[in-house]
């Protein structure tokens, strides 16, 4: 290949990692979403795919809100046992919502390969049985244990009774970096990231659930949707207007960032455009 070919195809290269890269961005920007809470402390850590997974993940383990120490709704007041289970329902959806996620992603998978999927069996399964059972479900039940197994890779694979060899152990390996590189993946797990870390800016010992005030999402064919939790309008006037202030502030500012994003991504589409019809001539 003569040099000249060579930078053409790199050019083309790029070029179509910029087109893929735009349509995430895209998928990303449809609607702008603004949440005002007050919470006891924020974190300042930044988002990491890797860190992220494990600990949404680990919401599955069966020790999981006693390790953190979450209220066990068994230990309390009838009075409080209604706010304990809605704030561990609140987690657990967390990795549900994610497993889902995977789950459409290797429906995907399964619809372009043609070769069925056993974790897509066992999903579907699971969904059935949960319909069938509703609150009955038994946890001991032999036939609920193996369906309620994660189809998600775990994130620290380690041999198991179906893993006996470090072949297989790659494999999961393997399958755990093509899921962090997942676009559509990522933007669920950044969400839930997001929403975990919500949670986990109030005091979680306690079955006190941080709420979310007020909350305004716009969609880019116009449309703008604010909704306000009742209990702001319980709080002392002071507080209340300060709260509405602070979350008006924040859609502006938003607002202002989100179009200043959706120009510099027709710019790009723009000069996309321009190079496709350059390379034609």
């Amino acid at each position: 290949m003569t040099m000249p070919n060579k930078i053409q195809e790199q050019a083309k290269d790029l070029l179509e990692k910029l087109v893929s890269s735009v349509h995430g961005l895209v998928d990303d920007i449809t609607a702008l979403e603004v949440n005002t809470m007050v919470v006891d402390q924020i974190t300042g850590a930044k988002f990491n795919a890797w860190q992220a997974y494990e600990e949404i993940y680990s919401i599955n383990d069966k020790d999981y809100f006693d390790v953190k120490k979450i209220p066990n709704p068994d230990n309390l007041t009838e009075s409080e046992k209604t706010q304990a289970q809605e704030l561990r329902k609140r987690y657990t959806s967390l990795f549900s919502q994610l497993e889902r996620e995977y789950f459409y992603i290797l429906l995907e998978q399964s619809t372009e390969t043609r070769e069925p999927d056993s974790r897509i069996i066992q999903y579907q399964e699971r969904l059935k049985y949960q319909v069938e059972h509703k609150a009955n479900i038994v946890p001991d039940d032999p036939v609920y244990i193996k369906l309620a197994r994660p189809i998600l890779p775990a994130p620290t694979p380690v041999a198991d009774q179906e893993d006996n060899n470090q072949k297989n152990l790659r494999q999961r390996w393997q399958e755990i970096e093509e899921l962090l590189n997942n676009d559509k993946f990522i933007r669920t797990l950044r969400k839930m990231s997001e929403l975990k870390a919500a949670l986990n800016g109030g005091n979680i010992t306690s079955v006190d659930i941080d709420i979310i005030y007020a909350q305004t999402v716009m969609q880019l064919d116009g449309d703008i949707i604010s909704r306000y939790h009742k209990n702001l309008f319980q709080l002392p006037d002071g507080d209340r207007d300060l709260i509405l202030k602070i979350h008006n502030e924040g859609v502006v500012a938003g607002e202002k960032q989100w179009r200043g994003t959706l120009d510099f991504l027709i710019g790009i589409v723009r000069s996309i455009a321009n190079l496709s019809r350059n390379e034609r001539l």
